[in-house]
């Protein structure tokens, strides 16, 4: 990990005195459109939880860096770019390499990677964690929008066909090994391939926005038994997943929802049939900021309301998010889970 970070030092570094000597050379300056952009993101949230269940039991409160990651992207030629993004915070989420994908732009509004990417489902997972109104994603988007990660390699089609000055028609789709992030084809669980896209249509007029999608997968997923450990319990299952999402951008007010199902079979026999949906609402206000809210609901155990507020808009530098999260619904306990209160701070560089 020392390695990785001492790279993005040493290539920002070479960033500012390459830019330093462009006030000397006038040939430099045709050259700088090929060094890397390093950006990054840190998130400190605080975590409190309520004994609202009435067992005296809960968790303890306390900091976490949630995220802290560092990226590098830029272009070697007109036509070919790249990503690469790590998080050394979070090794247990399948290592610290996040996005690392090539990028060819050969066709008008249409991008290929070539990599490891976000598979492309629904609305919320192909969205940036740093423009939600919500500190956590949806439970749904977790279950039945992606499959064991979110990230997988593979190749991907992504861009927009233009209908006319409003309206403009929007693919996205990928082809990934399995589900399974930062591991290659042949040491994947299996050697089934998994098709990820959404289609949608967008329709945008001065400051209001409409979104309309329908997304689908299909492919192989593994569920991990209870010894997380051994794979003699885990579960090989071939999926097929439906989703529709919707979106409006108001200057005013921000509204999406979204909705998938799908089932699971092992040898031709049923194994589950997941389904979630998800509404959330955040008032915009001159001051950027606002209250919002979100429902989450994942299969029969999980329906959990969220009500906070926010400052800094989603692509603001800095923000906060203020969650209080009930979770009395959640059934796989008696009473049901403790709320939580989390207080997230948040810088883009």
């Amino acid at each position: 990990m020392n390695k990785i970070i001492i790279l993005f030092a040493f290539l920002a570094t070479t960033q500012i005195c390459v830019a330093q000597d462009g006030d000397l050379n006038d040939s430099v300056p045709k050259k700088k459109k090929y060094l890397p952009q390093i950006s990054g993101v840190i998130q400190v949230h605080y975590l409190n939880e309520f004994n609202t269940n009435g067992d005296n039991i809960r968790d303890p409160d306390g900091f976490r860096i949630l995220r802290a990651r560092l990226t590098a992207k830029g272009d070697i030629s007109k036509h070919i770019s790249y990503e690469l993004m790590i998080d050394p915070r979070a090794p247990e989420q399948g290592g610290i390499l996040r996005d690392a994908y090539l990028e060819f732009n050969y066709i008008k509004n249409q991008k290929i990677r070539v990599g490891q990417q976000k598979t492309q489902f629904g609305w919320e997972n192909r969205q940036s964690i740093t423009e939600l109104f919500t500190v956590n994603r949806a439970e749904m988007s977790d279950g039945v929008s992606r499959g064991e990660n979110l990230r997988d390699i593979g190749i991907g089609v992504l861009g927009h066909i233009r209908i006319n000055d409003n309206f403009r028609f929007e693919d996205a789709v990928t082809f990934t090994n399995g589900t399974r992030m930062n591991v290659t084809g042949p040491y994947d669980f299996n050697t089934k391939k998994a098709l990820w896209g959404r289609l949608g249509l967008r329709y945008k007029k001065d400051d209001f926005t409409v979104s309309l999608g329908g997304s689908f997968g299909v492919g192989g997923i593994r569920y991990l038994g209870d010894n997380l450990y051994d794979p003699s319990d885990d579960v090989y299952a071939d999926f097929k997943r439906i989703g529709t999402d919707v979106q409006v951008d108001h200057k005013y007010f921000f509204l999406a929802g979204e909705y998938a199902r799908g089932t699971d079979t092992v040898a031709d026999t049923l194994y589950g049939e997941p389904s979630g949906y998800q509404f959330l609402f955040a008032l915009k206000t001159k001051l950027k900021a606002g209250p919002m809210i979100r429902y989450d609901v994942f299969e029969d155990d999980w329906k959990v309301l969220t009500l906070g507020a926010y400052y800094g808009n989603p692509q603001d530098k800095f923000r906060v998010l203020v969650n209080y999260v009930f979770r009395g619904n959640i059934k796989d306990v008696p009473n049901g889970h403790d709320d939580r209160l989390y207080i997230q701070c948040q810088i883009v560089f």
